[in-house]
């Protein structure tokens, strides 16, 4: 049981990648500690180097040491070299995110990369719906770190878009029979896994793979029978 606004668990760790994803699960497990622990990573704080005797001075205090505490518990050793010379939480919540996030002008040229990179996605011939989708997701999610509004329905109509010809008869199905607005991405993605498990079959590879197989089988029955008939005709010279 958790008492006096503890969170179970540890805090989520930054390695130095997708920090957006980061930041924000930071955001709520400092709050589960309590709304004196997140506000002392929005306000700035002069620690003492003794632990004040006022109640509400010490407050503050535990408040600050907590929230710096599970900072730099949720950093990786390299992140924790750029922030273990601050002196409150607020330093080092600001500093992480003026490193990762950037200026208003820097997040707007990551936001235009990563919508270029929505629109341009497409599933290959060779990839299985599983590993797109994936692939989707990752794109979805660097957007939606950077504060974008993603709405479901934008990302089920951009799949059906770019899905190769092979899964035409699916999508026209379902278009037919799915509001495309009301549509979830789970339930898109579980449509598409039994059809292709259903009717796509094999990858390429694997169909590749067994067709070489076949084949070489062959020219050796081929080579086989050839050399049959040249011993054959070797008793009659």
């Amino acid at each position: 049981m958790m008492r006096n606004h503890e969170a179970s668990g540890k805090p989520p760790l930054f390695d130095g990648t997708n920090f957006g994803f980061w930041k924000k699960r930071m955001t709520y497990y400092l709050m589960s500690l309590g709304p004196e622990v997140w506000h002392f990573c929005q306000t700035e704080y002069q620690a003492t180097s003794t632990l004040p005797i006022d109640q509400d001075e010490r407050k503050a205090y535990i408040a600050n040491a907590k929230a710096m505490n599970s900072i730099t518990s949720g950093i990786t050793d390299s992140e924790f070299t750029k922030i273990m010379h601050c002196n409150s939480a607020r330093e080092m919540w600001e500093k992480l995110v003026g490193l990762y996030d950037g200026d208003s002008k820097v997040k707007k040229e990551k936001l235009q990369t990563h919508r270029r990179q929505f629109e341009s996605l497409k599933m290959e011939e060779e990839e299985d719906i599983a590993t797109y989708l994936f692939r989707v997701a990752e794109v979805v999610n660097s957007l939606k770190g950077l504060d974008e509004k993603v709405e479901e329905s934008t990302i089920v109509q951009k799949v059906l878009r770019s899905l190769p010809d092979r899964f035409d008869s699916k999508i026209s199905a379902i278009e037919e029979s799915k509001d495309l607005d009301t549509l979830k991405m789970d339930e898109l993605h579980g449509i598409l896994i039994a059809y292709e498990m259903r009717k796509v079959g094999p990858s390429s590879k694997d169909a590749a793979f067994k067709a070489s197989k076949s084949k070489k089988g062959k020219e050796r029955n081929d080579c086989s029978d050839e050399s049959d008939v040249e011993s054959e005709l070797a008793q009659y010279v």
